[in-house]
């Protein structure tokens, strides 16, 4: 096609593909991210001065009681009876593994008592019980550290 003196080339770029493919990975985005969560979910006893500790999944386990009774070792369901059992196991595979409970505010405490005896039997010194930190009118994820018996 030939342009004449009086004619020039138009280039325009068409945007409706570009806006279509952006919606598209837009709408992805939404629907995945709430699936790439870490660990399982519950909703965490909200709490006052919390510490931080590490989240590096090498160098934790994290035990999950949920308010239906439902007790997880990382993403795994686990036998309340084996529970002393699985965690000897993980700890003799690497010794420096912190033990992070992560309960449902609404399970009773005698239950969360229990898991921090099967971790003090498995050999885990300090066990963390991780909480959602209160702070004014804002929070944040966080963690406790569970007392030490006799301190």
């Amino acid at each position: 096609m030939e342009v004449g003196e009086g004619q020039s080339l138009k280039s325009d770029i068409n945007v409706t593909p570009l806006v279509d493919v952006m919606l598209v990975l837009l709408i992805i985005f939404m629907l995945v991210t709430p699936m790439l969560q870490k660990g399982l979910s519950v909703t965490l006893p909200k709490a006052h001065n919390v510490q931080a500790v590490s989240e590096d999944q090498k160098k934790v386990v994290v035990l999950v009681l949920r308010q239906t009774g439902d007790l997880y070792l990382g993403n795994n369901l686990v036998d309340k009876r084996q529970l002393v059992q699985e965690l000897r196991i993980r700890r003799s595979a690497t010794p420096e593994l912190q033990l992070q409970v992560k309960a449902d505010q609404n399970v009773h405490f005698e239950a969360i008592r229990g898991l921090l005896q099967a971790g003090r039997e498995a050999g885990f010194a300090d066990v963390a019980l991780i909480a959602e930190e209160l702070r004014g009118e804002t929070s944040k994820a966080g963690v406790g550290l569970a007392p030490r018996p006799g301190g």
